[in-house]
């Protein structure tokens, strides 16, 4: 345990160092797009660089312009049709993405298998505690936070960790199934068809991450 500890205080103090070294990183880089500015003005050239005759290390100051096209019109009306096509293209893209998070949440886990044909009603009636207690959870579970329910799930049902974690995930699988319903009497559509659609049509990516304080 001592040396899980002492690589949290090492990963701690980097993290600061990190922070050291990224301030001093902007200020360095102020100084070189100030210097750089300076030492390109009235010359043909766009870039300038300060190198160190004693090592490798060097930094170049770069100038470079970037074209945005803000009123096609215009440009379409001047030109006419034929040239301004010569000479530009378009293209239109197309985003789709869902319109709130309870759909993600869905697509989500229907993609990873992590849902349960059950209602959140059925997943609350199977809860190990009073009918007053299923009541307020009815109200406070929302199948969004896994944290959040297992928690209310100790504290109002009076349920151990182990047991509050794995209702939290059964109600939250629950919510799953219940929004695939929805959207299939939504659409007139059959859930075994959307579930197919879903996995044809969606990719799901995972990624890792740690929080250092």
């Amino acid at each position: 345990m001592d040396a899980i500890i002492e690589k949290v205080r090492e990963l701690s103090h980097i993290k600061e160092r990190i922070a050291e070294l990224t301030e001093r990183k902007k200020e360095l880089e102020a100084f070189f797009l100030e210097r750089g500015s300076v030492d390109v003005t009235d010359t043909k050239y766009k870039s300038h660089t300060y190198a160190d005759g004693d090592s490798q290390a060097a930094v170049t100051y770069t100038e470079a312009q970037s074209l945005e096209i803000t009123a096609p019109n215009y440009l379409e009306k001047a030109l006419g049709d034929s040239t301004f096509k010569d000479i530009f293209e378009e293209k239109i893209t197309r985003e789709i993405k869902p319109k709130n998070k309870e759909i993600e949440r869905m697509l989500i886990g229907i993609f990873t298998e992590g849902f349960i044909k059950s209602s959140p009603n059925d997943v609350i009636a199977q809860l190990p505690c009073d009918d007053k207690a299923k009541s307020v959870l009815a109200k406070k579970l929302k199948g969004a936070k896994f944290e959040t329910d297992r928690d209310n799930l100790m504290k109002i049902g009076g349920l151990s960790e182990e047991d509050a974690g794995d209702y939290a995930y059964m109600f939250a699988e629950a919510v799953v199934w219940q929004t695939l319903c929805r959207v299939a009497e939504m659409s007139g559509s059959d859930k075994d068809r959307i579930i197919k659609s879903i996995n044809l049509g969606v990719s799901v990516d995972s990624s890792t991450k740690i929080a250092v304080t």
